[in-house]
């Protein structure tokens, strides 16, 4: 269970970003990172993008691939606002299945703009336990939201969310399209997501430049991030979250690495499908 829950907390959340947990937001003023609308030639992803992760677990001589990720993106041309539709999901491996099955999925509308999102949706199956999360953005940036949990008990919450408050696709191609031309070692970026009835605030740090091998797929130019996690059931507390993305124009994920309590969980990219730039971060 401890694998598999740093399995979903981690990969989906921090594809791209470094995050120091903090309590769910309060009713106090905090900084938020501006949202911009960007220009459609400059958009990291497009139409048809689809990437695979492959999340892995080690724990002595044990180094194991438990399951994969996806996410898909598509277009949706309405006449008020044309927007993307992302698709994720989450499933264990064939063979992990037998011990503790995942098979989650998540559903997200946001603007072809400014990357806002407007529809969010997850359906969790982690073994016996289950949950879905129904959102829909305001225009002030509050969000309705229905939680429907296992026993079949339906809640509905107003969560007091802001413009930087994102759900946990949409924060992934967000930040994407951060301006990281500007960013220097050390910087970061405050931002926030919601996931059930609690919104939590994050903070993204960049750590420069880096070059990491990724398995079947070669060498890459890299930016590098990383994260403090918090000490509880999944985590000690002590060490880092590490990420890296491609240094070009994609911003792909390549690797995300983080010690649990026992072992280590990793994500590697697996494949990609219909980039919209040519990967110029690979170096061999």
């Amino acid at each position: 269970m401890t694998t598999l829950a740093a399995f979903r907390f981690f990969i989906l959340t921090s594809f791209l970003l470094t995050v120091s947990w903090l309590s769910p937001a309060q009713e106090v003023e905090k900084p938020c990172l501006s949202v911009r609308d960007i220009p459609e030639s400059q958009l990291a992803f497009g139409d048809g993008e689809k990437l695979t992760v492959i999340a892995s677990y080690t724990w002595g001589v044990l180094n194991t691939d438990v399951g994969t990720v996806t996410l898909e993106i598509s277009e949706k041309n309405e006449e008020r606002a044309p927007q993307f539709v992302a698709k994720g999901r989450i499933q264990t491996a064939r063979f992990f299945n037998a011990f503790f099955r995942v098979d989650d999925y998540y559903e997200s509308h946001f603007k072809k703009s400014n990357l806002r999102p407007t529809y969010f949706m997850r359906d969790i199956k982690e073994g016996k336990y289950t949950i879905q999360n129904y959102y829909h953005y305001n225009a002030d940036h509050s969000i309705n939201a229905r939680i429907v949990r296992k026993d079949g008990s339906v809640q509905d919450t107003l969560l007091p969310g802001r413009v930087c408050t994102f759900d946990f696709i949409t924060i992934f191609y967000f930040l994407r399209n951060l301006e990281f031309k500007n960013m220097k070692p050390g910087d970061v970026s405050p931002i926030s997501f919601a996931i059930d009835e609690e919104i939590f605030d994050l903070y993204l740090r960049f750590d420069g430049r880096d070059e990491i091998r990724i398995q079947g797929l070669g060498t890459f130019r890299c930016l590098k991030f990383s994260a403090q996690t918090v000490a509880g059931v999944v985590f000690d507390g002590k060490e880092e979250l590490r990420f890296w993305i491609s240094d070009d124009r994609n911003r792909i994920p390549l690797l995300i690495e983080t010690p649990v309590v026992m072992g280590r969980v990793t994500g590697r990219l697996g494949s990609y499908e219909n980039l919209r730039f040519p990967l110029t971060s690979k170096i061999k």
